[in-house]
């Protein structure tokens, strides 16, 4: 029996909406168990996290013109290691955030570099820690990204020549009593190595293997050990649709804050910012409260989907009875549309023999009718022939009367002058008068002239009785052009006479095959009437099917008991964690606008941190939001929020947090260097008031060297680097 188990029962008791609910405290705790919610508080007891010595080693390719690289071999870069290569071969953009070395020469090409082996160490003290240089790019950050690196088990963003230098790593961490010691060789990025417990007996050092990685299960080893030395809950969160579980990468975010990363203003995960806010001053019950609210979301979720897919389904039956009415009507209309006449079978049965007996008809007759078509064809080419050759005869009798009767007075081809005397000496010197030929004295008494050299069959063609040959071969050549127009006649009637029988029997015949159609519509008209009467059957049937009162019990897949005692309980333990936190985050809240105005902003007043982990302010007396400051302010009023938060856990006891906090480069927004100092005063207050170890890096150096002890900080200074 509870005492959460008791609240809830009684809360349940005197629900209005949708009744009470009447469980016993036993029924109550049997649900939170099941559901997964935890029945009793969990006490924050911080477990401290201290780093206690760092070191790493490696070997930097550099530029023969590099200060460091003066004296040192050189190397080709076809025979540096595989992994370095792309690292020296161009130059990458340095990341101003990551500030990791770089080399003066900003134009640096391929070519020879200098082999450069280093080593750094370091023993970090309780309190804060300063690591500074002179100027930017002087591998701060490459010193807190491999503290963070060995802590998370996740390689940080280095520049890619710093990631290939670095080849080996020891991190020593002290966990309340407990020193662990991660140490592993890397590979361009890839870590491989060992996380072994440091046990110190009679002067004697003793290690104990407590997990190894390779590659990428270095970060899973890490949260393995960390979360459950450090007495972390994992934190459970619905998302839209899946509950979702962060543990330690979340956990190890929030213990860095950085002038690129400043959202949300409590860790750096935009949606658990609230759970980010109660690790490091949650209350008892907190954890307690994100497993209900995780477990009624869920729920909730399940119960919507299920209501969507009921609704779903209700449309979609909807949809389906307004399309069975439709199918109904249109079969209907169907229906109507279709003749009611019945065939007369016997009918198209005596159509269908008249229209074949015609067809057969009408191919003999058209047989005949090519036939005859040919014949008349043939007449008509021979009458044409004849008509030619008559005409061809007497063209020729006509030239011939016509040249051989010409006095030309010009010789054709030499155009010389044909004399009248030469033309009438022609009956006495018997010689033409054109070429001076001597004429055929036969032809010429027929008045025709012939030259004596044509041969004798020629010149009898010209000389012998023309006019009575032309008249006697004319009349038997009319003779073959009349009875060649008979035949053509003759065969043209005959085709005249079978189109016309063709014609009349088509006729007989379309009439026989039209009154076969319409039987053959009236025939398919009834053959679809009885189908679609049959479809119409179906419609209805499944219409009435659809129109059928729905059962209105459905069922829910979210128990309704089990969903009214999540609601419940969120709602007890958001109470419980309000009413505890509340107080504390008032003078959380005082803390940080002491802190933020003492860092500068002094324009900011009025802050209030809620319990939803979002801060209320007012700027220059106007309203004012985190989101709204600028990226100086916000870096101010972030690390401030921090070191409260940390502060009134560690003070209250409530908090979860381990006390490492790390700031990298806080004055890169326009921080002045009395500003960093008075914030290091601050972190080293807060320091000794909860036990923490501070990690702060920045290029003003100066307030380190002036507040710290010399084992606290690590400075380069001029042009020097850190490592």
């Amino acid at each position: 029996m509870s005492v959460l188990g008791k609240e809830i029962a009684g809360v349940l008791a005197k629900r209005r909406a949708g009744g009470p609910v009447v469980l016993s405290v036993d029924e109550v705790d049997e649900i939170l168990s099941r559901l997964g919610i935890p029945l009793l508080g969990t006490k924050a007891v911080p477990v401290p996290l201290r780093a206690i010595r760092i070191r790493f080693r490696g070997t930097k390719w550099l530029n023969p013109n590099h200060p460091e690289a003066q004296g040192q071999p050189l190397v080709e870069v076809a025979d540096l290691p595989e992994w370095v290569r792309p690292g020296v071969d161009q130059r990458f953009p340095a990341d101003d955030a990551a500030e990791a070395l770089a080399t003066p020469d900003s134009n640096e090409v391929a070519g020879p570099k200098a082999r450069v082996p280093f080593q750094f160490e370091w023993s970090p003290r309780p309190g804060v820690n300063g690591i500074g240089s002179g100027r930017n790019l002087r591998g701060k950050s490459t010193l807190l990204n491999v503290l963070m690196w060995s802590l998370t088990g996740r390689c940080p963003k280095f520049q890619n020549d710093v990631r290939s230098w670095i080849e080996h790593v020891e991190v020593d961490w002290k966990m309340g009593a407990e020193h662990l010691r991660v140490e592993f060789d890397a590979v361009n990025g890839t870590a491989t190595g060992q996380v072994v417990s440091v046990k110190t007996v009679d002067s004697t050092t003793r290690t104990t293997v407590l997990g190894r990685f390779d590659g990428n299960d270095f970060e899973g080893v890490m949260g393995t050990l960390m979360m459950a030395r450090l007495r972390l809950e994992n934190i459970p969160v619905w998302t839209d649709t899946a509950a979702r579980v962060h543990a330690w990468p979340a956990y190890s975010s929030s213990f860095v804050v950085r002038a690129n990363q400043l959202d949300p203003i409590v860790g750096n995960e935009q949606t658990i910012g609230v759970r980010m806010m109660q690790m490091f001053i949650g209350t008892d019950w907190a954890p307690v409260q994100a497993a209900a609210m995780t477990a009624r979301r869920g729920m909730a979720a399940v119960q919507a989907a299920a209501q969507q897919k009921a609704q779903a389904a209700g449309e979609a039956v909807e949809v389906s009875r307004r399309a069975a009415e439709n199918s109904v009507r249109d079969i209907q209309t169907k229906i109507e549309k279709l003749p009611g006449d019945a065939p007369d079978v016997q009918a198209m049965l005596d159509d269908a023999i008249r229209a074949s007996d015609i067809s057969r008809k009408l191919h003999r007759l058209e047989a005949a009718w090519i036939a005859q078509t040919s014949l008349a064809e043939t007449a008509r080419q021979q009458l044409k022939a004849v008509k030619a050759q008559v005409h061809a005869k007497y063209e020729d009798a006509l030239a011939t009367r016509f040249f051989h009767h010409m006095r030309p007075s010009v010789c054709p081809r030499c155009a010389a002058q044909v004399t009248p005397e030469r033309q009438a000496a022609e009956p006495d010197k018997h010689e033409c008068s054109v070429c001076s030929s001597e004429l055929n004295l036969e032809a010429l008494r027929s008045d025709v002239i012939v030259a004596a050299s044509v041969p004798h069959d020629g010149a009898a063609a010209f000389a012998v009785g023309l006019p009575e040959q032309e008249g006697s071969d004319h009349e038997a050549h009319l003779d073959d052009v009349n009875a060649a127009e008979r035949a053509s006649a003759a065969a043209d009637d005959a085709v005249s006479a079978l189109e016309t029988e063709i014609a009349k029997l088509t006729g007989h015949r379309n009439e026989a095959v039209s009154r076969l159609d319409t039987g053959d519509e009236l025939l398919a008209a009834a053959k679809n009437r009885r189908a679609l009467e049959l479809e119409l059957a179906r419609a209805e049937g499944a219409l009435a099917a659809l129109t059928q009162p729905a059962d209105p019990a459905r069922v829910d897949p979210t128990d309704p008991v089990q969903l009214a005692v999540a609601e419940a309980a969120e709602q007890v333990l958001k109470k419980w964690v309000k009413d505890a936190q509340d107080p504390m985050l008032r003078l959380i809240s005082a803390d940080i606008e002491h802190l933020t105005r003492s860092f500068g902003a002094e324009n900011l007043s009025d802050f209030y941190l809620s319990g939803a982990a979002n801060l209320a302010l007012r700027e220059n007396g106007v309203k004012q939001t985190y989101s709204g400051l600028t990226e100086g302010e916000k870096l101010r009023v972030k690390i401030a929020a921090a070191i409260a938060l940390i502060k009134h856990g560690y003070v209250g006891g409530v908090g979860r947090h381990p006390g490492l906090l790390v700031l990298d480069s806080p004055s890169a927004e326009e921080m002045p260097e009395e500003d960093l100092a008075t914030m290091v005063k601050a972190l080293q207050d807060v320091a000794a008031e909860a036990e923490m170890q501070i990690f702060v890096a920045t290029r003003n150096a100066a307030p380190l060297v002036e507040l710290l002890p010399e084992a606290n900080r690590v400075v380069a200074e001029g042009n020097s680097y850190v490592w």
